[in-house]
């Protein structure tokens, strides 16, 4: 579900575990590059569609596996569907999850602001160069919901039920958090400046990684991207 261009299914594809593969994503452009790619590829066994999630007929107990990857945090609303995924897997399929599961709206707390923002007053002036306009990131803001809507309006708009309303559905088999709950925030707008293999770059980025797992282990935070494996329950309220 949302796969854009495909360049994750047609990497899966190539593992050969895969009988057939079926992809969604809206845009006609994004689906036109990946058919594109597949065939250049002499893929054969991943289709790409055309399609809102909300709008296919999904096959009853048709999959053995339904896969979220980025993109469950774009669609809204969650939980009618996760009651049509529940309806297209084989009993004990699998539905795995690798997603943002933060705030809503990327409404960060006070926490996530005021440790962000001290680890930003940190970074040396050159770490902090913003990739848009090349101006220095001097604070890490809490972006308004009317700007994230008018920016995206599916940008992060239920990403905070993703988790409370699988139980209803799912069964959770493994769940593997892996924090971002700093990072995120943080490095928005000037990742670009780390990508060199640098002594200094890895002394700052390990810095960066520590106090965000120092504050996940004393649960000042908690984590916004989680993996998530689950099965369908047998029964539903």
């Amino acid at each position: 579900m949302g796969c854009g261009k495909g360049h994750k299914e047609l990497r899966w594809a190539g593992f050969g575990n895969f009988a057939r593969l079926d992809a969604y994503d809206l845009s006609p452009e994004r689906i036109a590059i990946a058919q594109a790619d597949a065939r250049a590829r002499g893929t054969a066994n991943v289709h790409f569609h055309v399609g809102d999630v909300y709008r296919l007929d999904w096959p009853l107990s048709r999959y053995d596996v339904v896969f979220g990857d980025q993109s469950l945090h774009h669609f809204a609303p969650i939980e009618s569907l996760y009651a049509d995924v529940h309806r297209t897997l084989k009993p004990g399929g699998y539905f795995v999850l690798n997603e943002y599961i933060g705030p809503a709206r990327f409404q960060w707390t006070a926490r996530q602001l005021e440790a962000a923002n001290a680890l930003l007053s940190l970074l040396p002036p050159r770490y902090r160069v913003r990739w848009q306009d090349k101006n220095l990131k001097q604070r890490v803001h809490r972006p308004s919901r009317l700007s994230m809507m008018l920016a995206d309006p599916s940008e992060a708009v239920e990403s905070d039920k993703i988790v409370p309303c699988l139980g209803k559905y799912f069964d959770i088999v493994e769940r593997r958090d892996y924090g971002g709950t700093l990072l995120h925030p943080l490095f928005g707008d000037i990742a670009w400046n780390f990508q060199e293999d640098s002594p200094d770059i890895h002394k700052w980025l390990q810095l960066c990684f520590e106090v965000e797992d120092a504050l996940l282990a004393q649960k000042e935070i908690a984590s916004d991207f989680s993996l998530i494996v689950c099965q369908p329950r047998s029964e539903v309220p």
